[in-house]
């Protein structure tokens, strides 16, 4: 992938830390052409959190079954995870703006055809079909803006402070999409949720599709058969392999955060906790990128696998006792943070810049899968044996996971000649 870096500010130069701790930062923010990208991708991520939550309450309101409002919300995030990894490849292959904006404008296209048809259908699974075409339409600009990220910012550390404010934004969007959500509910009701969810999808991508980064960004054509892919790829297997558990653990954990609010305290409690495990991964996700680092990416990654393995036996020890589960929860994201940026800085040294959003995509994708399982085993685990050994579950799968990262870590290490393939100047 090449971008045409003949305009001022297309590149910033430096490692992070060298003038103040937030340098890397202030190196990406000042990087003319990434600003209004990242305002897309923030707007972009916005309907993740928004149509999960709105298209369960309206689908719930059109037929009456939370059961068929359910199966609606785990078809837009099945959707989403396979239109990500999809949108990936087909980026690598013909551009940004030629899959971004079409993407966009076809979920616009499916709320208001859900929510204009729907009522008139008289067969529930049009809701659901609906859902999972919605959610496979969400533009790829998280993806597309991970790529810009590592293209037209110089140096390591300011690169890695680049992916911890694009996982922190992404975290903050996720955060504030239910809340929007909840106040379409209150004024206009849940199918202007969607509706609404749709068209700031369809605006993301075309206003990211139509950014001079963006439209400057061309897919690398090679006849290598090492830049084309990611099948063969034993470094990035195990990286999916370890994402995709670590999502499982995630959504063990999501589940099981619930279920102790409602045995310890109230419902309303549940939201004081899964705050605690958000605050924890922002805050540590802007302590991350605000230094380098000496380790390298997947050293940093195993470090925060051991990590998520203590916090969530902590968790599993505290989840008697709310006053002690809140600043273990907070633990678990401290952990969780630094996670999910050490996998996305790996991807720079384990795949071609030819594959790269493909990658990413892909990353995000088997991620999202993992939270769904985990979803259906936390919930089997916590309604047969209670959410502690919800939380102790969690806390075991993170430990093998670890034991296997650390016996294939030499797949996740770096070669100096795959290194000066990947593109990425160090």
């Amino acid at each position: 992938m090449t971008a045409d870096h003949g305009e001022s500010g297309s590149r910033v130069g430096g490692p992070a830390g060298k003038a103040c701790p937030m340098q890397g930062y202030l190196d990406v923010l000042k990087t003319s052409d990434l600003r209004v990208p990242l305002l897309a991708t923030v707007l972009g991520a916005l309907p993740v959190g928004m149509l999960g939550l709105g298209l369960l309450l309206y689908v719930h309101q059109l037929t009456g079954s939370l059961a068929v409002g359910g199966l609606a919300a785990a078809a837009f995030g099945l959707g989403n995870a396979a239109g990500m990894a999809a949108q990936g490849r087909l980026i690598d292959r013909y551009g940004q703006t030629r899959i971004l904006a079409p993407a966009g404008t076809a979920c616009a296209a499916w709320g208001v055809l859900l929510v204009a048809a729907a009522p008139a259908v008289d067969w529930r699974g049009f809701a659901v079909a609906a859902s999972a075409g919605a959610g496979s339409c969400i533009p790829a600009t998280t993806g597309s803006m991970r790529v810009l990220l590592a293209e037209l910012v110089r140096g390591a550390g300011a690169r890695t402070a680049g992916y911890a404010l694009l996982a922190v934004l992404f975290q903050l969007a996720l955060l504030t999409g239910p809340l929007v959500t909840s106040l379409l509910l209150v004024s206009a009701g849940p199918g202007a949720a969607v509706v609404t969810g749709g068209f700031l999808a369809g605006g993301a991508g075309l206003l990211f599709a139509t950014t001079r980064a963006s439209r400057n960004w061309r897919p690398l054509r090679t006849s290598s058969a090492w830049y084309d892919g990611v099948r063969g790829n034993a470094g990035l297997t195990v990286l999916l392999l370890i994402v995709a558990g670590a999502g499982l653990s995630a959504g063990i954990v999501a589940v099981a955060v619930p279920a102790a609010a409602l045995a310890l305290g109230t419902a309303a409690d549940s939201g004081v906790l899964i705050a605690m495990v958000s605050a924890g991964e922002i805050i540590a996700g802007l302590v991350f990128g605000a230094r380098p680092w000496r380790w390298s990416p997947a050293r940093l990654l195993l470090a925060a696998l051991a990590g998520s393995a203590v916090a969530a036996g902590l968790a599993a020890w505290a989840a008697s006792s709310l006053a002690l589960l809140l600043p273990a929860l907070f633990l678990v994201g401290t952990c969780a943070g630094p996670s999910a940026i050490a996998s996305s800085a790996l991807l720079d040294t384990l795949v071609s810049r030819a594959a790269l959003t493909r990658s990413y995509t892909l990353m995000v994708s088997v991620w999202l899968v993992g939270i769904a399982l985990g979803n259906a085993v936390g919930g089997a685990i916590t309604e047969s044996l209670g959410h502690r050994q919800a939380f102790a579950l969690g806390a075991c799968w993170l430990a093998v996971l670890l034991t296997v990262g650390t016996l294939l870590r030499r797949a996740l290490e770096t070669a100096p000649d795959a290194l000066e393939k990947t593109g990425v100047t160090p």
